[in-house]
């Protein structure tokens, strides 16, 4: 098992600055700092989950072992400008500097990752399609990838391990109305990893329903995914999620989600499933508290280190989870926050994740 206690302060800037007459570049962004404390209560196998267990700092092994530091998580700068009506291109630009507890995932250097770089055109037909090319987020599972968007510090558990964030290929999305939109996409793999894969694409889907009032809004997606992940083009990866966030009252907001994923290798299936409760609820204004469960039935444990990679890096999952044994794995987390300003927050959470392990 495995506690730790964290908190973050993180700010969104927003501003524009004239490109050219009758057109703007937008320029956006945010800063994430975290500062966090960390014990191995009973074994060291949660090495690779590191502080907040996404990556953010490497854990020490054994019993006891406490693990503190400032971590700066992520510098992100968004650049965004339209050309006409129709034509607008989009970058999100990812900073992660070296800091305590980083050498284990960067290798004692800074990362860059282009989380988003894309452009996309407006096809006058019907309600209007939107066509995607380039490298964009998945859409894919209840949290967002960017942590300031969480009320959470930590990503829930099954986002982290089971669910691609990052995707590079094309995608259609077309509104049917306001309340329900559908994406599909064709993407190089789940993994947005080039290299130990197949040469065939991947696919997907989005389809969302939302309703209720600005400010107030509840919604339902469902998503599915599955292409030839391994070289031989034999294996292959399915993946389906079902999330929803819904708006109970005026002040507390309860989500869930429901995921399965399987990945064929070589030698057997990892087959696994995933759940996630939450409920956030607004004292005031400006607090607000999260009680969250996350859960992972890892049912076989797939081959670490096969051709889908070691399965974790600071942003992306890249190819078969290899981070629980095959048993049951738990989280509970408990977190406030407190908005200081627009665009600025500060927030605490404390996590104990449990693995019940059913083999060695």
């Amino acid at each position: 098992s495995l506690m730790l206690v964290v908190a973050a302060v993180g700010f969104v800037a927003i501003s524009s600055a004239r490109a050219e007459e009758g057109s703007e570049l937008e320029i956006s962004g945010n800063v994430d700092v975290v500062s966090g404390w960390q014990r191995g209560l009973k074994n060291a196998n949660f090495a690779s989950e590191g502080l907040l267990g996404d990556g953010l700092a490497a854990s020490a092994a054994g019993k006891g072992t406490d693990v503190f530091g400032f971590v700066v998580d992520q510098v992100e700068m968004d650049l965004a400008k339209s050309f006409g009506e129709n034509i607008r291109i989009r970058a999100d630009l990812d900073f992660t500097p070296a800091g305590p507890g980083k050498a284990g995932i960067l290798g004692g250097n800074g990362d860059f990752l282009v989380e988003q770089a894309y452009t996309t055109a407006n096809i006058p037909a019907g309600n209007g399609i939107e066509l995607l090319v380039g490298r964009f987020n998945s859409g894919i599972g209840l949290d967002p990838v960017d942590r300031n968007e969480l009320k959470t510090i930590s990503h829930n558990m099954v986002h982290r391990t089971l669910l691609p964030h990052n995707l590079t290929g094309a995608r259609l999305g077309y509104d049917f109305n306001d309340q329900v939109r559908w994406e599909i996409f064709i993407v190089n793999n789940l993994g947005d990893v080039i290299g130990a894969n197949s040469d065939m694409p991947s696919l997907g889907t989005n389809v969302s329903y939302a309703w209720g009032d600005e400010g107030n809004k509840s919604w339902i997606k469902f998503s599915a995914a599955a292409g030839p992940e391994r070289a031989t083009k034999k294996g292959w990866t399915f993946l389906g999620d079902l999330s929803g966030n819904f708006a109970a009252t005026e002040a507390l907001t309860i989500a869930a989600e429901g995921t399965y994923r399987q990945d064929d290798q070589a030698v057997a299936n990892a087959q696994f499933f995933g759940g996630d409760l939450q409920g956030t609820y607004a004292f005031s204004d400006v607090w607000d508290g999260t009680l969250r469960y996350s859960y992972i039935w890892d049912l076989d444990f797939g081959q670490v280190g096969s051709a889908f990679g070691s399965g974790i890096v600071t942003n992306d999952v890249v190819g078969i989870p290899g981070l629980f044994y095959a048993g049951q794995n738990h989280e509970l987390s408990l977190a406030t926050g407190y908005q200081i300003t627009e665009g600025a927050r500060f927030g605490l959470e404390g996590r104990l994740d449990l693995a019940n392990a059913s083999a060695a």
